[in-house]
């Protein structure tokens, strides 16, 4: 004894071929990327090789300001 309604092989196929359908339109086709590859707006760019070579000569150029004003102020007194 089954509860609840019989279900037929056609209803079955037009089930199926319903979920197919939908299942082609939910996948969408391959997106372009808007933000082009290999500019400063990559994701990915910290990971390049020559990403620290800015950074190390912002500081060598800020460390030898830094002792020049340093010396000026000991030669001067000031500290």
């Amino acid at each position: 004894m089954t509860i609840g309604p019989q279900v037929t092989s056609e209803q079955k196929a037009a089930v199926k071929q319903l979920l197919r359908r939908a299942s082609r339109r939910m996948r969408p086709s391959r997106v372009l990327s808007i933000v082009p590859h290999a500019r400063e707006m990559d994701a990915n760019r910290e990971f390049a090789s020559d990403r620290g070579a800015d950074n190390v000569v912002w500081f060598f150029g800020a460390l030898t300001a830094f002792m020049v004003v340093y010396v000026i102020c000991l030669k001067i007194g000031a500290i």
